[in-house]
């Protein structure tokens, strides 16, 4: 709302007093001082949410996200659900990542969630853990974007600060990352909250954060730190606080990562070295599957963010265009760090992710929402812009001076960030569609009985479409053959000492053996689907008549489906243009009553 008369002459009266008592001075103005006399008369008056209204709508849509959003990566069930599983119950399935000949994968970063779960197992089951586990994660991301959101604020400015809020909050991207136990989702907090410090001059924790998201979450993630390095060394010249920092943090991180890896396999790992010498120093490193064309990150940019990621990819190219045109529009206050070492973290990263042959979407996790903020920046210059421009052509001119330039393109930013909302909800809404159905399926396991031995449930050519072990109480999961050729998972040892057992079946070449597996007749709860053409290894299940058919849930066969109706939910289209297969549970009847 504009300042009354009264308002702005208060306004006015304070800035005159404040500016002479600057000058009176030769005290320099800190950074509060300057953002209150240099603000424009109608920036004091923009409308744009508080810290309270901001945590309200991030931890809505996050907790949202948590209970409502699918699993969309088996590597987080099998690499991060089950050896959780196995910490808190004493079982659950292994991967070849946690053999203690190979042990890429940390647990440290696993005993940080198993502490609360062991807890919350005493008095809830299974389920209800792993739904806590993912609101917990939920309400440390909105903390985190929180503390992004009002660092942008500080850095960039409110107008950028609440367009990236409100294309962040629906963003289809921070649904599927904020309750996902995966080490890039946990990184994309990690960072978001080490740039925050960083932009607010708070430098100890910033190098502590970054610290935290190399040596608990992902080692590559600390080429994100390198523009926080970079400030401190080169432009400021804090060589005593980087290093005493770094090293500081390095012995309150590694040390006890080291300790616990140790201890879990049998001898001294060094989980974080582990997993940079697989990928970067092994012939075959992680190009045995997930091999993508350049283009991949291109569309999965767009299916998360659509227009927000058309205007980032835009952002140089803006911020130079702005620069020609309004020089001042883009001048910064002395406390900011300029704009090519703010974007520095994404322009990394893209640049060293999008040339290597292995994409995944989950490699982008940590980048989110830097992608966010690059849009909102764009967005900002389009708006500087088009002001610039007006008042060359129209009677903004006269106004020039006086007004500001978000009275003219306020309507070009709410137009803007509606699309980039319409956009998320849309892809949201086509994800629980179309995949939301293996986290119901298991809900129809009937209560194990009361016997010592456990009941196997059995995947098939579905395996990854498993949720984990936490929706199947009292189940032994497991796998029967399918046209898969690839490495299965395992059941950890039955023993005090599993996770230091080597087994003979596990390799880091992705190679299969048939040992690890069940024959469907030894299975009492098998998931089957009808999607695609029966095959000997993969037959219908469903159809035969050992098999009883106990509950079924719709899934989308994106083969026969239309490819943007089935990206984004478009009502009545959507419909019309999709194909849905069902997920079976069957019931052996030879074995179970």
């Amino acid at each position: 709302m504009p300042l009354t008369a009264r308002q702005r002459s208060i306004h006015n009266k304070n800035g005159a007093k404040r500016s002479a008592s600057f000058n009176k001075g030769k005290r320099k103005a800190s950074e509060g001082e300057f953002l209150v006399t240099n603000a424009p008369t109608d920036l004091r008056s923009i409308t744009y949410p508080g810290g309270a209204v901001a945590l309200v709508l991030l931890l809505t849509a996050r907790l949202f996200a948590a209970y409502w959003g699918h699993i969309s990566d088996c590597d987080e069930t099998y690499n991060y659900w089950e050896p959780l599983h196995y910490l808190v119950y004493g079982s659950g399935l292994q991967t070849w990542e946690y053999s203690p000949v190979y042990a890429i994968r940390s647990y440290m970063p696993l005993w940080l969630f198993a502490v609360p779960a062991k807890i919350l197992s005493l008095m809830v089951s299974p389920v209800t853990v792993f739904y806590s586990i993912r609101a917990l994660l939920a309400v440390l991301t909105a903390c985190a974007d929180l503390m992004f959101y009002k660092a942008v604020c500080h850095e960039f400015g409110v107008q950028v600060g609440r367009v990236w809020l409100c294309a962040w909050v629906p963003a289809a991207g921070a649904w599927a990352s904020s309750g996902a136990l995966l080490p890039a989702a946990w990184s994309g907090a990690l960072v978001a909250a080490a740039l925050a410090c960083w932009w607010r001059r708070r430098l100890p924790p910033a190098v502590l954060l970054t610290a935290a998201t190399t040596l608990l979450s992902w080692p590559f993630t600390a080429l994100l730190g390198v523009p926080i390095a970079i400030d401190m060394l080169l432009i400021k010249r804090q060589f005593v606080d980087f290093f005493k920092w770094s090293i500081l943090s390095l012995l309150l991180i590694l040390l006890p990562t080291i300790a616990v890896d140790s201890y879990h396999y049998g001898r001294l790992v060094i989980a974080p070295w582990n997993i940079v010498a697989y990928n970067i120093f092994t012939e075959h490193g992680p190009d045995l599957y997930g091999v993508e064309p350049w283009t991949y990150y291109f569309v999965n940019g767009f299916l998360n963010f659509n227009v927000i990621w058309v205007l980032a990819l835009s952002c140089p190219l803006l911020l130079l265009a702005c620069t020609a045109i309004t020089p001042r529009s883009t001048a910064r206050a002395s406390f900011c760090a300029p704009y090519w070492l703010d974007l520095m973290p994404l322009v990394l990263w893209l640049g060293v992710f999008m040339i290597q042959p292995h994409k995944e979407e989950r490699f982008l996790y940590p980048v989110y929402s830097m992608i966010v903020l690059a849009g909102a920046i764009s967005m900002d210059c389009i708006q500087k812009m088009t002001f610039a421009v007006g008042t060359e052509l129209f009677r903004w001119r006269k106004e020039r001076e006086r007004r500001h330039y978000l009275a003219y393109t306020g309507p070009l930013m709410v137009m803007c960030v509606a699309l980039a909302a319409a956009g998320g909800i849309s892809r949201i809404t086509a994800l629980y569609t179309n995949y939301h159905g293996p986290m119901r399926l298991l809900r129809s396991l009937p209560p194990p009985p009361s016997s010592t031995n456990s009941p196997y449930l059995c995947f098939g050519k579905d395996w990854y479409r498993s949720p984990s072990s936490f929706h199947a109480p009292g189940y032994n999961v497991r796998f029967i053959p399918s046209e898969f050729t690839g490495q299965m998972p395992a059941p950890y040892a039955d023993s005090t000492n599993a996770t230091r057992l080597i087994h003979p079946y596990f390799n880091d070449l992705n190679k299969g053996d048939n040992r690890t597996y069940l024959r469907p007749s030894q299975c009492h709860y098998l998931v089957d689907s009808d999607i695609g053409n029966p095959t000997s290894l993969e037959p219908a299940y469903h159809k035969q008549s050992t098999w009883e058919i106990v509950a079924s849930v719709p899934i989308l066969d994106a083969q026969r489906s239309h490819r943007i109706f089935r990206a984004f939910y478009v009502p009545v289209l959507s419909s019309k243009n999709n194909v849905y297969a069902n997920l079976y549970l069957l019931k052996n009847k030879l074995l179970v009553g």
